[in-house]
């Protein structure tokens, strides 16, 4: 039995390339309905036509046989749609889907069998249902996000505005704060005509300083935080107005107490000869001392070299001449022979060993020599 989706074989398209799907030389019906049919249902005849579908080497269900000439060239449906066709009945939809694929596409799907074909179907259409569905939530949500995007452009134009305005006033600020830097290097150029009016300017320049570091901390942490100005801005701004009010108070006051500076300068400056002039007193007290002390020095030094030169030898002569030394010194060398005769009568002893038993039995041994040799070394 023929395959009822089998038709003829026609001549080649003018082309000379085989073509599938609706035929381009078929008349097209009129785009109105008839008796409120489509096109196709409203012209049967035509819509029968086996001229209107051309399925070229597809009845067989043997892949197209193209020539090498014909093989590699670009696909180009042939058809009748025109640019300004729409796809508003049943021609133009098969026209369109009959085209779509290639002729190599339409015999890989013509070899299949009856459930390949339907599994693939089946497939094809859960899958295409997901896509639908998937793409639709991707839809929602970009349209989502546009409009929060657009939001976001819109509080971003606010929020610019905003630190333009705050960069002008930071930008005015750092113009105040240069002024009064050049303020208080004024200040400090006054007060440096005493040791106690540079320390007190010294120490209202660090007090000044600190404030102006604290001041650009605070500026560098407001630049930072840019970003998320909107809730901390306002606050911020407010505090760093303190500040350079502040600091605006505590250079007045600088200014202020200028004179009471150099009344104290005048006093520090009256201290310091007082103090000058009880010095000089304690130098001449103590250049009386130290002619003192030289003259005792003297006296210390020639005592030092008599003792060098004369004392000493004379200790020494007292000493040796001593009967308390040369007692000592016969004590030794007596009981140094005493042990020394000890030990040639041990060695004699060692030699006659097979005559004497013991040797305290010699005679001239004497037992106590050693301990009395240590007592005359400790004597000495």
């Amino acid at each position: 039995m023929a395959d009822p989706l089998s038709f003829k074989k026609i001549e080649p398209s003018p082309s000379g390339k085989p073509t599938t799907g609706v035929a381009s030389n078929v008349s097209r019906p009129s785009p109105q309905p008839i008796n409120g049919g489509d096109s196709a249902s409203s012209s049967p005849l035509w819509y029968e036509t086996k001229d209107v579908f051309i399925c070229r080497e597809l009845g067989s269900g043997d892949a197209v046989d193209l020539d090498s000439a014909h093989a590699l060239e670009k696909y180009v449906p042939e058809w009748s749609l025109a640019n300004t066709d729409r796809i508003v009945d049943a021609l133009s939809a098969k026209m369109a889907l009959f085209h779509l694929g290639t002729p190599a596409e339409h015999a890989y799907y013509r070899n299949m069998s009856g459930s390949e074909l339907g599994n693939a179907l089946m497939l094809n259409q859960a899958q295409s249902n997901s896509l639908v569905v998937e793409t639709y939530k991707r839809w929602v949500e970009s349209d989502s996000n546009c409009r929060r995007f657009e939001r976001e452009i819109a509080s971003l134009k606010n929020e610019d505005n905003v630190r333009s305005k705050t960069k002008q006033e930071l930008s005015s600020l750092r113009s105040q704060v240069d002024r009064l830097k050049e303020q208080v290097s004024e200040a400090r150029e006054v007060n440096k005509s005493s040791q106690a009016s540079a320390a007190a300017a010294h120490e209202a320049r660090d007090k000044a300083l600190q404030d102006l570091g604290t001041l650009k901390l605070k500026f560098g942490d407001l630049e930072k935080k840019l970003s998320d100005f909107e809730g901390r801005s306002k606050a911020e701004l407010k505090e760093m107005r303190s500040s350079y009010d502040q600091l605006l108070a505590d250079h007045h006051r600088l200014i202020t107490d200028k004179s009471e500076l150099e009344r104290a300068r005048d006093r520090a400056i009256k201290s310091h000869q007082e103090t000058i002039d009880e010095a000089k007193g304690m130098l001449t007290h103590c250049d009386g001392e130290m002619s003192e002390l030289y003259a005792l020095v003297s006296e210390l030094m020639l005592t030092k070299q008599w003792f060098l030169t004369d004392g000493v030898p004379w200790v020494v002569k007292l000493v040796h001449r001593s009967p308390e030394l040369e007692k000592v010194v016969a004590d030794l060398v007596n009981n140094v022979n005493a042990v020394g005769a000890n030990e040639g009568i041990k060695q004699g002893f060692q030699a006659a060993k097979g005559s004497v038993r013991s040797v305290e039995e010699v005679s001239g041994y004497d037992v106590g020599a050693k301990d009395a040799l240590d007592v005359a070394i400790k004597a000495f």
